[in-house]
């Protein structure tokens, strides 16, 4: 075992969004109803028990939530009710971080998948009509770092989520409720120092772009794609203006933090995601029926 973790920042703060959410509906215009977040402090090798993060968020859209979205993740109606719109909620997120001395360019975000940042975070800044932060544009995806921890054992590995997959994997026990964004995150801060304990080195690795190469290259839609949660989110990815990427170089916190891959500006400057520099024109001109995903957010252009 190393003594020291092998990565580049201070801290990992682990993260997971929960959102309104329909049963077999994928056109969801979805809304962050609850944020979780837990600190894994590199130096020192410890999950944070003192510093969690923990806030539901009241939706706007669809304020009442469905029963299968209060089934999947424990949260109840009167409790959201009683929360704060995102706007609030993400402020004092901001605030939090402030309070603990988290610098923003000195930790990283550590997620299950890349769903969290390229689909929730930037359809909630969307739905809110403000530019997206340059501290949700780089994150740790840990399920491709799991995947390359189990190889070619990762298929055969029993379990319908990743976390799942890594519960069994690692033998490590979930505790709680699955899909409550606090319970998910404890859960994958084990996973992560379990990663770390065998000295693997972990870092940044995926990212947004306003541009992506693989955008460029046409979509046939299927007709049925409503139907099916892949070919949704190959749609979704099509409409939302930031593509999720794949990083090549090494992540540099000092000099990468904030900044688009592609055309070398931050969210700070002018790539804020506001503007849709591949809108996919024909990818809407084949979508004949209602879109609400697009239409709620104001994505396709009159």
């Amino acid at each position: 075992m190393s003594s020291e973790y092998r990565c580049p920042l201070e801290d990992l703060l682990i993260i997971d969004f929960e959102t309104t959410c329909e049963e077999n509906v994928f056109d969801h215009p979805v809304e962050i109803i609850q944020i979780g977040v837990v600190v894994l402090n590199i130096k020192d090798k410890v999950i944070r028990e003192d510093v969690v993060f923990n806030k539901l968020v009241k939706p706007v859209v669809n304020p009442i939530l469905s029963q299968h979205c209060i089934e999947l993740t424990g949260i109840q109606q009167d409790s959201v009710d009683k929360a704060d719109t995102f706007s609030v909620v993400y402020q004092q997120f901001l605030d939090w971080l402030k309070e603990h001395n988290l610098d923003e360019r000195k930790f990283a975000f550590v997620c299950d998948g890349r769903q969290d940042m390229w689909r929730l975070a930037q359809y909630q800044f969307l739905l809110i009509k403000e530019n997206f932060p340059a501290i949700f544009r780089q994150w740790i995806n840990m399920n491709k770092i799991f995947q390359d921890v189990a190889k070619e054992k990762y298929l055969s590995i029993a379990g319908r989520s990743n976390l799942q997959k890594m519960s069994n994997f690692f033998e490590i026990e979930f505790d709680g409720h699955a899909h409550n964004a606090i319970d998910d995150v404890k859960f994958l801060a084990k996973v992560t120092k379990k990663i770390l304990d065998t000295g693997r080195f972990v870092n940044v690795n995926e990212t947004l772009n306003c541009i992506s190469g693989w955008r460029n290259v046409p979509e046939n839609v299927d007709p049925n794609w409503k139907l099916d949660m892949h070919k949704t989110h190959k749609v979704i990815a099509r409409v939302l203006p930031l593509a999720s990427v794949k990083r090549r170089r090494a992540y540099d916190p000092a000099e990468d933090y904030g900044i688009c891959l592609f055309c070398k500006k931050s969210t700070i400057d002018t790539c804020v995601g506001g503007v849709h520099k591949q809108y996919p024109a024909d990818l809407y001109s084949q979508i004949k029926e209602p879109f609400d995903f697009a239409t709620v957010a104001g994505l396709k252009r009159d």
